[in-house]
């Protein structure tokens, strides 16, 4: 596969340069954002990435609609340039919602990335909205526990947080529910604080092991994925849009 990308050194170069653009905008969220969309990618081995973007209700929890775009990544996975690969396919789902939205939830790093600049950091300045990085790895920080998951009296819960060289806070860590040990790592992205960032996540963790707009985009994604390697869907067809919502809302 040609890589129409530069070299590494000089993505990383970009990176530096969207790190210091995106620390003016790290202001708390003025208002409870209505409706939120989750973005993820799963992989097809037929077609490529396929990514989704699952808009949702953020009061009612319910699944809006969703959208799909498929598309070779141009780029190999390399630890810390994940937005080269991914965000071209999340712009373009994305540009397919048909509602409007106030607030995207990325699979992914924020400012909690080596450079300051993980996929939510991309995807934040590039859509202009309040972007937060929900990753289920660390990537990059030290690791600060204030609380152990043993000591949780609900859920989710928030163990520690992770700080930078010159101790910044970056992220938090939270346990999302009592049916799973593996925390995930809650980060800005563009456009909002970290304490707002929290919240907002805190608040649509509703049993769930992601927020529920991510918990969506991940699920569609996945099986979506596995219909095109089955045959059970095409290319064609999803270009067209496949709007189904109720398969995917269950369970």
């Amino acid at each position: 596969m040609r890589n129409p990308y530069p070299s590494i050194e000089r993505l990383m170069e970009i990176q530096y340069r969207i790190a210091s653009r995106v620390w003016k905008t790290l202001q708390p969220l003025p208002r409870p954002p209505r409706r939120a969309v989750g973005l993820d990618a799963a992989y097809s081995r037929r077609y490529g990435g396929l990514a989704v973007a699952a808009l949702v209700d953020t009061a009612s929890g319910r699944l809006l609609d969703y959208s799909v775009a498929l598309g070779e990544p141009a780029l190999e996975y390399i630890p810390g340039l994940l937005a080269f690969r991914e965000a071209p396919l999340f712009y373009t789902a994305v540009q397919h919602l048909r509602e409007d939205f106030d607030l995207a939830i990325v699979d992914g790093h924020g400012i909690s990335h080596p450079r300051r600049a993980g996929i939510a950091t991309h995807v934040g300045l590039a859509i202009g909205k309040p972007t937060v990085g929900v990753a289920k790895k660390r990537l990059h920080g030290s690791e600060i526990r204030v609380q152990d998951p043993s000591s949780c009296s609900s859920h989710p819960c928030v163990l520690g947080y992770l700080v930078d060289d010159e101790s910044r806070r970056m992220a938090y860590v939270v346990l999302p529910s009592r049916r799973t040990r593996n925390p995930i790592y809650v980060s800005p992205g563009a456009y909002i604080d970290l304490g707002s960032a929290l919240q907002v996540v805190l608040s649509l963790l509703r049993g769930t092991k992601l927020p529920l707009p991510t918990h969506y985009a991940d699920k569609i994604s996945k099986r979506l994925a596995r219909m095109l390697d089955e045959g059970a869907v095409s290319p064609r067809q999803l270009k067209k849009g496949l709007r189904r919502i109720e398969d995917f809302t269950g369970g």
